[in-house]
């Protein structure tokens, strides 16, 4: 007879509480704080208004294979009073769970006959049409003058998950228009009115930001089943959020490069085409400039860090970059220091067969090379980080000679808090250009040819630029290694880069 590993008690196991424990000590920290105008953390437990359509029923994980399923679960309700904290809007809350229950009741009814009008299985029907998000309930004076704080929590809350795309539209990529007439009543009603996300993907963040009266913003993602926990360590403060932003969060869904072709936008649901090439994601914003509403690596803390690149150095085909990161606020936290690479710019043109000897292999303006978080720093204290990643990590690939290219020029290193906030820490110049991996082709050409590219006009205007750009923040004469800082750091030969071209390499391999 098979053994089975599985719980076999309803009663809730200490390997269960264990790892409910420790998903709790590591989840606030990946919390993002996206705005905060001192409101957050709050001095203690109070008297709060919750309202909002994942204040009770708060999303624990995406659909399908992304669910959470456990015997226990806190939403943010409980957690607050767990807490300390005494809810004063129960009414409401009860008014939006009938609200809840119904629209639930009919979705569940709706899906037998629709299945068997469609002829699939009712599962098939949950997959492709998961139950959305209702609006919320009204919220009226009564609620109001009832609640007797003047501090408000507002949870948004988002269904997504595998076997159906989102929609730009009210109540999914957009809020509700019940969402932003009650935020607007709260901004008025309230003295702190704290925001929090709840969701799993993005939604449009311009329609928030432009409402007065939010004090926070509070991106808590899905959290399991101790989401509520988590939300109140991190509104008291006892975990300083220093999450950062996985995405690029645009200041209009148009601004996606994708966006017009994305699923049922085009009308065409079965076949998706990525013509973004090598511009996928901040890539893309960064090198188009495009001005996002919250850069790609974002997210603020409820103190301050000073982060200062402090010296490079280029050993063992490694670029090792050193920062120091000092907490000059008044609460202890931790920070994530980002360092990103440019590598010579190019044009765009693909056909040369002198492609790589040219330098004009197309490239983003900037890409991630590596980060690190910091420990936990009290107030005063400061930490010296040191990121490292392998010199190849910055070649690009030649399609028209199958290799991994490191273009002769200047690769300019930087290291900072996110994206768009950056200072520049050496700069690394290659004096000839140098193939680091040679591959064999498989695919016949006429095949890849037939892929769809990215946009040809774009690019070369901002390849044309993009050595310009570079050249306004280089203002110092480059050597191989040329640090900004003026600590004296040693140039590192060419040999110890691990950038020594083989003579009569096989068809695969690695140059170390």
């Amino acid at each position: 007879m098979p053994k089975i590993f599985a719980a076999k008690s309803p009663e809730i196991t200490q390997r269960e509480l264990d790892h409910m424990a420790l998903s709790r000590s590591l989840a606030g920290e990946c919390v993002v704080l996206l705005e905060n105008d001192k409101t957050l953390p709050l001095a203690g437990p109070c008297r709060l208004a919750l309202y909002g359509s994942g204040a009770r029923q708060t999303i624990r994980g995406g659909s399908g294979s992304g669910d959470v399923n456990t015997r226990s679960d806190v939403n943010i309700e409980k957690g607050l009073e767990k807490a300390g904290f005494q809810i004063s809007t129960k009414s409401w809350l009860d008014r939006q769970d009938a609200k809840y229950a119904q629209a639930r009741k009919d979705y569940l009814e709706w899906i037998p006959r629709y299945a068997k009008e469609q002829g699939i299985s009712e599962f098939l029907v949950t997959f492709s049409h998961p139950f959305q998000v209702i609006a919320p309930a009204e919220i009226t004076g009564s609620d109001i003058a009832g609640s007797e704080t003047d501090t408000a929590v507002y949870v948004i809350s988002r269904t997504a998950g595998e076997g159906a795309d989102r929609f730009d539209k009210a109540g999914d990529y957009r809020l509700y228009e019940e969402e932003k007439a009650q935020l607007e009543l709260l901004g008025r009603a309230y003295d702190k009115v704290i925001v929090v996300l709840n969701i799993g993907g993005l939604i449009d963040l311009s329609q928030l930001k432009a409402i007065p009266g939010i004090s926070a913003l509070l991106l808590m993602g899905q959290l399991g089943n101790i989401g509520g926990e988590v939300l109140a360590d991190v509104l008291l403060g006892k975990v300083n959020p220093s999450g950062k932003l996985t995405d690029t969060w645009t200041k209009k869904y148009g601004d996606y490069p994708s966006s017009e072709t994305f699923s049922h936008n085009d009308g065409n649901i079965d076949d998706e085409y990525y013509t973004e090439g090598i511009y996928v994601g901040y890539r893309y914003f960064d090198t188009f400039c495009k001005e996002p509403l919250y850069p790609f690596g974002y997210g603020m803390s409820y103190t301050d860090f000073q982060v200062n690149p402090e010296a490079v150095t280029l050993e063992n085909g490694q670029v090792k970059v050193t920062v120091s990161v000092a907490n000059k606020g008044p609460f202890s936290g931790k920070e994530v220091v980002q360092v990103y690479y440019s590598a010579p710019g190019g044009n765009t043109s693909r056909t040369s067969q002198a492609l790589c000897s040219q330098g004009n292999l197309p490239k983003p303006y900037q890409e991630l090379a590596g980060f690190a978080k910091t420990r936990l720093l009290a107030p005063g204290e400061e930490e010296t980080l040191e990121i490292a990643f392998p010199v190849r990590d910055m070649a690009s690939y030649c399609e028209s000679c199958a290799a991994w290219v490191l273009e002769a020029g200047d690769y300019v290193i930087r290291a900072g808090r996110h994206s768009r906030d950056t200072q520049i820490a050496a700069v690394l110049t290659l004096e000839r250009t140098v193939k680091t991996e040679l591959l064999k082709i498989f695919s016949p050409t006429r095949i890849r040819s037939a892929r769809p590219r990215p946009p040809e006009q774009p690019q070369k205007q901002l390849m044309e630029r993009l050595p310009e750009q570079l050249r306004q923040t280089v203002l110092f004469p480059i050597s191989r290694l040329m640090p900004l800082p003026s600590k004296p750091i040693k140039p590192s030969t060419r040999e110890s880069a691990g950038l020594i071209p083989q003579k009569s390499p096989s068809p695969l391999r690695r140059l170390t």
